[in-house]
């Protein structure tokens, strides 16, 4: 199981293949905190939370409740709160394989919480590694990424030098 949080899967759909990380990755899961998050987007008319609630409802994402709210408090006591608070809350609970976060916070203490991250920039290089998406795409992806302006030019830098080296 993968869990993702709620800027993965923004900019994951941004890039047009949200749906095609959650094939990938099979076993997709989201907080229902995270599932409220993307019922306001929809009501603020985001097409990003419309195409991730499509996908929801063809269950390739499933919504999970945290069932041991002791481990939303110890994500808590790291400063980390709500949906990013019950993603981590849900990777422990379930024994995740991996969680999927641009958040900064949560990936700086990563070590610390003992957990096993990827972000957008990481799942692209895997989707284009894999075959699943090709390299236009992956260009047009860090392009993109760039424009978001949320990830650090040098971490996107190294992903198109790796992908114009093969």
């Amino acid at each position: 199981m993968i869990v993702k949080d709620s800027m993965v899967m923004i900019h994951l759909a941004k890039l047009s293949v949200l749906e095609k990380s959650c094939v990938f990755f099979e076993n997709v899961a989201i907080p229902k905190l995270i599932f409220e998050e993307i019922k306001e987007g929809i009501k603020l008319g985001f097409e990003d939370a419309v195409l991730i609630n499509n996908l929801i409802k063809d269950k390739k994402i499933d919504v999970l409740e945290v069932n041991d709210k002791i481990l939303i408090r110890k994500a808590n006591e790291f400063n980390i709160k709500r949906g990013e608070a019950e993603a981590v809350a849900l990777y422990w609970e379930n024994n995740a394989k991996l969680l999927a976060t641009d958040d900064d916070n949560v990936r700086k203490k990563r070590n610390i919480l003992d957990i096993k991250i990827i972000g957008t920039p990481a799942i692209i290089l895997k989707l284009y590694k894999e075959k699943i998406i090709n390299k236009n795409k992956i260009k047009q992806g860090i392009t993109t990424l760039k424009e978001i302006g949320w990830f650090h030019n040098a971490v996107l830098d190294r992903i198109q030098m790796e992908v114009e080296n093969e």
